[in-house]
């Protein structure tokens, strides 16, 4: 079996082969892509100019998205665990994937679950209660998804296709009553790149013009809305086969057909040890699954999904950790910084999801014949007690610190200050007063603030 020391050299090759990206084109993107100028200008309630005064400005938002689905939100048998859940997310996230499986929120035909008083589901929080949390604590929340029949409901005519029709009008109708104008984005696709094993899908998905069908009742019954394809295809994997790629020809072919498509999302999981039995399978897996951190072939399957012109998202992402002791947890934190650099980087990519948060809250398959578990990878960011572990803790100082802009500035003598920052909302305090401005990417960004 391969060592501590042998596991972190193999898991960081890649990212140590390719340093010059890390500390070239991504630290140079960074500034280029992800920080814009400000010109504000200071004057006090009769419109005079602050003169000559010291000003602090510190970085309270982002507008760049990182978060994780909120699946565990009010979830645990233990009171104090819901406390600290809500705590967590907040500080850590300005996102989060709200579940809309068709199956957890309709398990019986007519009685959906939208109501955070509905009756509870594992893993399935009700949309209501998610949305009102985000609401309340200025996290944006996306849909997670419209269509994805392997999590759909028993009770469906899987083989009336005008029924089944009718029945997804209905659904959108339904979430687009409460939701539309609530949430930043709604996924309408979800992992067709495995639907060949799905054992529960319905005659809908033979429709030669699935894809383009599926967004356009999407765009019907959410005209404003952010439409996203959701695929299991992870960023490196987009790079092998390039312009060749299943997913790269779906999205061509869709395009092509006309589909609705506003936002490209790829997934980026790396399940090191879910479907292994054995010691030698669990070996086997920590050997081969290392080539997800490579910086050249992460930056080069995200330059080929950009060449269609819309914003790129990472929707779900899980990095293992290859044990408990602390030089595990430092592994899982060097490689977390490994990939939300590049994607921090590249300038097509706007959000980053990390999927599950604790260890041990992850899927299971009901199907133990399946061997599929994704709690064994140990892919959580806080341990099974919601103690952060280190890569929680990397997440954090990544964006409130090493992508986080503060500074102490002088007014001039018509109260203007000038700054490069991040992307996001700021304060600026003089005197303990303090007033709001940002600097946001293609805006004019110059304010005259009162103070």
């Amino acid at each position: 079996m391969l060592d501590k020391k042998q596991i972190r050299e193999l898991w960081l090759k890649d990212a140590n082969d390719h340093r010059d990206l890390l500390e070239g084109r991504a630290a140079r993107d960074i500034e280029r892509y992800r920080k814009g100028y400000g010109k504000i200008r200071l004057v006090d309630n009769n419109g005079t100019p602050i003169a000559g005064k010291k000003v602090k400005i510190d970085q309270i938002t982002h507008d760049f998205k990182y978060g994780a689905n909120i699946f565990m939100l009010d979830e645990f048998e233990n009171e104090n665990d819901n406390i600290a859940y809500r705590e967590l997310f907040k500080k850590h996230f300005n996102l989060a994937t709200v579940p809309f499986y068709w199956d957890g929120l309709e398990p019986e035909e007519g009685k959906p679950r939208y109501d955070k008083n509905s009756p509870k589901v594992y893993r399935r929080p009700a949309p209501e209660l998610c949305v009102e949390y985000c609401e309340e604590n200025g996290i944006d929340a996306k849909l997670h998804c419209l269509i994805y029949e392997s999590f759909s409901p028993d009770w469906l005519p899987r083989n009336d296709m005008k029924k089944m029709e009718e029945l997804y009008e209905k659904r959108f109708h339904e979430i687009s009553e409460r939701f539309s104008g609530r949430l930043m984005e709604f996924e309408v696709l979800n992992e067709l790149e495995w639907s060949g094993g799905w054992k529960n899908k319905s005659v809908i998905m033979s429709k030669p013009d699935f894809v383009e069908w599926a967004f356009a009742l999407a765009r019907k019954h959410f005209p404003q809305e952010t439409l996203v394809f959701n695929d299991g295809m992870p960023a490196n994997d987009a790079a092998r086969n390039t312009y060749r790629s299943y997913y790269y020809l779906l999205l061509e072919r869709s395009f092509l057909k006309g589909a609705s498509i506003d936002k490209i999302g790829m997934q980026h999981h790396c399940f090191t040890g879910s479907r292994t039995k054995t010691a030698e399978e669990y070996e086997n897996e920590v050997r081969k699954g290392s080539n997800m951190f490579n910086p050249e072939t992460l930056f080069k399957g995200l330059d080929v999904y950009s060449e269609f012109g819309l914003p790129l998202e990472i929707t779900e992402m899980t990095i293992p950790t290859f044990g408990d002791t602390p030089e595990d947890e430092e592994l899982q934190a060097d490689l977390l910084e490994v990939l939300y650099t590049v994607f921090f980087a590249h300038p097509s990519l706007d959000t980053v999801v990390y999927w599950n948060l604790p260890d041990g809250y992850a899927y299971v398959r009901d199907n133990p014949a399946d061997y599929w578990n994704e709690n064994k990878c140990r892919g959580g960011l806080f341990r099974h007690d919601l103690t952060p572990k280190k890569s929680a803790e990397r997440l954090y100082e990544l964006f409130n610190k090493k992508w986080h802009t503060e500074l102490e500035a002088q007014t001039d003598e018509n109260g203007y200050i000038e700054l490069r920052g991040f992307y996001g909302e700021y304060t600026a305090e003089i005197d303990g007063q303090i007033a709001k401005f940002g600097i946001h990417k293609n805006e004019n960004n110059v304010y005259t603030v009162e103070l």
